[in-house]
Order: C-alpha cells, then sequence, then structure tokens
C-alpha cells in the first residue's frame, strides 16, 4: 500500500517488482526525475508472476530528457504470468506506457491484462518515413523499435487490453508484436503520431469495439504473416493513410466497422494520397516473414471517402494473393470504387456491395 502523495524516482532502474505482489496505488503519483540521462523505467519486473497494478500515475519528462532517452512505465520480462494493470494513469514518457516483453515464442508471457489504464504522450519520438527532407523520418537515433507504442506487447498469449484510452503517442498508439490469443476491446487510440491500432506477425487477436481516431499514419495494421484475426465493430475515422492496411496476412476478418473519412495525408514526395484507400490488402515489399495474403474477408463496413482518395477498398493481386472476398459492403461519400489491381484480379470475390447517392 502506497499512500497517496508524490515520490520522485531519481534513479533510472526504477522500483523493483517481485512475484506475488499486489500494488496499491490509488492517489500516489511517481515522478521521473528530469534529471534522469539513461535508460529506465518506474517498475521493473523480469519472470514475475501474480502481480497486479491498481491506480497511480506514473509521470515523466519527456520534454528534457536527452534525446534517444527511453524511460517506461511499467516494464515487464521474460516468462510472466498472471499480470493485471488496472486504472492507471501514465505521461509524458519516452518509451512505452506498459511493455510487456515474453522472450521469445517458446517461452512467452501469458495471461496479461491492461484494463481502464490511460497513457498519454509516451514513447520515442518517430518522424513520418513519408515525410519529405529535411524532416526527420523514422525512429530517434538511440531508441529502438521496442520503444514504440503506448502499450507494447512482444511474445504474449492470451492478454486482454480493454477499456484503456491511449492518446498522442509519439509513435504509435499500440504495437503487439508475435501475440496470440488476444483481445482488444472498448479502447479508445486517438492523434497518434503514427499508426493507431498494430499487430505484427499475431494470431487469433480480437480487436472489436474500439474507436481509432486522428492518427497520423495507418489507423489499423495487420501484417507479416498476422492469421486468424478479426476487425469487428470498431470506428477508424480521420487516419492519416489507410484506415486499415491488411497486407501478407491469413484468414482475417474486417466486418461491421465504419471507416471515415481516412487518407488525409500527403506521402511526401509521391503523389497525392497514392495508396491511401479506406482498405488496401496486398503483398509488402521487403516483408521478413514471406507470407502469402490469402482468405481473407472485407464484409459488411460502411465507407465515407473522400474524392482525392485512390479508391474506397484496394487488392493488389500478385501470385501469393488469392482468396479475397469483398462483400456486402456500403459506400458513401466522393469515391465509391473498389479497384483490383495486379495479374491476377479473378482471385478477389467482388459480391453484393452497395454504394448510396449523396442527398441532394
Amino acid at each position: 500500500l502506497v499512500p497517496p502523495g508524490d515520490y520522485l524516482l531519481d534513479d533510472p532502474n526504477g522500483l523493483t517488482v517481485h512475484s506475488g505482489q499486489t500494488f496499491h496505488l490509488h492517489g500516489a503519483k511517481f515522478l521521473l526525475a528530469p534529471e534522469l540521462a539513461a535508460d529506465g523505467q518506474a517498475f521493473r519486473g523480469e519472470s514475475v508472476s501474480d502481480v497486479t497494478f491498481l491506480g497511480g500515475e506514473i509521470i515523466g519528462r519527456n520534454d528534457v530528457w536527452p534525446e534517444g532517452v527511453n524511460i517506461r512505465g511499467v516494464y515487464l520480462t521474460g516468462e510472466c504470468r498472471n499480470i493485471r494493470i488496472a486504472e492507471m494513469t501514465i505521461r509524458d514518457l519516452s518509451s512505452n506506457g506498459i511493455g510487456v516483453f515474453g522472450t521469445d515464442p517458446e517461452h512467452p508471457a501469458r495471461d496479461v491484462w491492461l484494463i481502464d489504464t490511460v497513457i498519454d504522450n509516451c514513447c520515442n519520438v518517430y518522424g513520418d518515413y513519408q515525410a519529405p527532407p529535411p524532416e526527420r523520418r523514422g525512429p530517434e537515433k538511440g531508441s529502438v523499435r521496442e520503444d514504440q507504442g503506448s502499450v507494447a506487447f512482444y511474445h504474449v498469449e492470451e492478454f486482454v487490453v480493454r477499456g484503456c484510452r491511449f492518446e498522442d503517442s509519439r509513435s504509435d498508439g499500440t504495437h503487439f508484436y508475435k501475440c496470440r490469443n488476444g483481445q482488444f476491446t472498448d479502447n479508445r487510440v486517438y492523434r497518434a503520431k503514427m499508426g493507431g491500432y498494430f499487430i505484427e506477425t499475431c494470431e487469433h487477436v480480437l480487436a472489436a469495439n474500439n474507436i481509432i481516431r486522428d492518427n497520423g499514419s495507418r489507423g489499423v495494421t495487420i501484417e507479416r504473416g498476422s492469421r486468424a484475426c478479426t476487425l469487428i465493430g470498431n470506428t477508424v475515422e480521420g487516419s492519416g493513410r489507410e484506415g486499415l492496411w491488411m497486407p501478407d496476412c491469413s484468414r482475417c476478418i474486417a466486418t461491421n466497422n465504419l471507416f471515415l473519412r481516412n487518407g488525409r495525408k500527403d506521402n511526401g514526395d509521391q503523389p497525392h494520397h497514392i495508396w491511401d484507400a479506406n482498405v488496401t490488402i496486398n503483398e509488402s515489399r521487403g516483408d521478413p516473414s514471406n507470407s502469402p495474403a490469402e482468405y481473407c474477408i472485407v464484409s459488411h463496413n460502411l465507407f465515407d471517402t473522400g474524392a482525392d482518395q485512390i479508391a474506397a477498398i484496394r487488392v493488389v493481386t500478385a501470385e501469393t494473393v488469392h482468396g479475397m472476398v469483398i462483400e456486402g459492403n456500403t459506400f458513401t461519400g466522393e469515391n465509391h470504387a473498389i479497384v483490383i489491381e495486379g495479374e491476377f484480379p479473378e482471385r478477389v470475390h467482388v459480391v453484393g456491395n452497395t454504394e448510396l447517392a449523396a442527398p441532394e
């Protein structure tokens, strides 16, 4: 039990977490010192189990820390088990608010729940990779991809992220990498510098009833061999680029979502919005998973697409792209096009979609 009050953390190693601990933190504020000049975190645990965090605030100083100093809120690594994090507020850090990193697919973290937590203005600085020079492109010097995401889960199985608010991330709003059997539900992801909801090489992950709005790059990315992942009942609005980009995936479904006025950002020195359909399915160049794009369904979604977007839905076929179904969607706005490109258009089945004219 940590009594209400302000607690200064002037050691980047932070506080050590042990198995079997429950932290009652309501009213406690952990203030990371502005003088910190090395990577660190507020709470650190390795291969811990049966740990619960309840309430509390973690407040950083990413406005004054040197570039490349990466400081997290809660940082758990190894084969962690039975982790519960609820009702925390975390802001102004230079790495993840919550970072859980299992060791590898054979030694994952397991049974991790993040509930009713607010993470604001965290992560490393990540410059838009399509921005024209002299703007910064990519991550700041000294940080790595693990520093991206207000919440970052790597090699985590049986996870739940529910009822959280992720706002103003300085890179991606979320990042789930090589995770399995997860739920991302009833969350809000607003105004990330880069992507909103981002899953990579994941299996059996459900995203439902989320609001993903005004993120700088793609609203939703499901990529690099992700399999049996679903996107159901979400609102994806105002993304800088696609509302949904789904390359190199197998047996994934996007249904009953709202894709509203995405594709609002220029692509730097590329032609205006050349990639920015509301939904794009293709093979990504340089995909390290060498995965096909196959047996995916985009159905019963509502699209509102601007005139300067290339299409409402765009599918680029290739030798490894097949079994795509575009069915029962409704199109409003200025652009109702379903664009099928590449050498194998017969591999995309377009069935029963509806175009609605604008009211006079």
